[in-house]
């Protein structure tokens, strides 16, 4: 196969940590379960979510790069959060960037484009830190302004799981989410969750409307992140541990009602969508006035 041919669009490092062996979490050794819907099965991690010459056949080793650099950043710190130790504040803002690019990068987004799929890509990275970060506040759209915004109006938080309890994933992990709407209809980023493993779920959350406490799910919480991982998804969720016969029956029902997830890249913008997620669903998040 030619160099960078098989191009991740859900980077294997990422996947890699829900590993059903948690000692070993290897991106070229690892396992993990992968139910889609009608069928459980074991699958190597490096395996799954890549295509062939996703973002670009001319610019492969260029945009491996670029990509792999992200990711070594991300291995480091959930290395650190599995460790116990408590990563630097200051890489959590490097965090919410990956977790952002996580879904931006995703394949659920279709490229209507007629370009390449890094072009598209770099479209929904433009329009996201413009008009559903920044909200197109009016400000001049640079590196510094978003960088500004950031650390002023969010915050980022990691929640552990219960004992005896695991946070799944999907093939499109990083959910973006909101709990209001503006006059217009058009729904606003509130918070960013993504599970980092089997124990530990990252948050970032826009502090204006709410907060996050940083203390442990509860059971509820869990079951309720693992259904929005099928909400999110679009072919199949992922798990450390197989799944029970009682899970896969909740399962597979969750399949059947979940809706089609639709976002689309043409050349005129980007079709988006959020995941509507009600006010204190979670026992961790308390909202707060619009106006503090």
């Amino acid at each position: 196969m030619p160099a960078y041919k098989k191009q991740h669009y859900l980077p294997a490092t990422y996947l890699k940590y829900f590993s059903d062996v948690q000692s070993e979490c290897s991106r070229k050794k690892s396992w993990v379960w992968r139910f889609d819907g009608a069928e459980m099965r074991r699958v190597p991690v490096e395996s799954q979510c890549a295509k062939d010459y996703f973002y670009s056949k001319q610019k492969a080793a260029e945009i491996e790069k670029h990509f792999q650099k992200l990711e070594n950043m991300y291995g480091d710190f959930v290395d650190k959060v599995r460790s116990g130790q408590e990563p630097p504040r200051i890489n959590f803002g490097d965090l919410f960037l990956f977790m952002a690019d996580l879904n931006l990068r995703n394949a659920i987004h279709k490229n209507h484009t007629g370009e390449e799929g890094i072009e598209a890509y770099e479209k929904r990275l433009n329009l996201f830190f413009q008009l559903i970060l920044m909200r197109n506040t009016g400000k001049e759209f640079s590196v510094e302004n978003v960088k500004i915004h950031i650390a002023s109006n969010w915050r980022l938080e990691i929640v552990s799981a219960p004992a005896d309890c695991q946070f799944a994933t999907s093939d499109n992990p990083s959910i973006f989410g909101t709990c209001r709407k503006t006059l217009n209809g058009r729904s606003q980023l509130q918070l960013i969750l993504t599970p980092l493993d089997p124990g530990h779920l990252a948050i970032a959350f826009d502090r204006r409307i709410m907060w996050v406490q940083k203390m442990p799910a509860c059971i509820l919480d869990v079951q309720r992140l693992n259904n929005a991982q099928i909400s999110n998804a679009e072919n199949c969720v992922y798990k450390s541990t197989q799944y029970t016969a009682s899970d896969l029956l909740n399962l597979t029902g969750a399949f059947s009602a979940k809706g089609k997830v639709v976002s689309e890249v043409t050349s005129e913008g980007w079709r988006s969508f959020m995941l509507y997620i009600p006010t204190n669903y979670f026992s961790f998040m308390t909202m707060k006035p619009p106006a503090m």
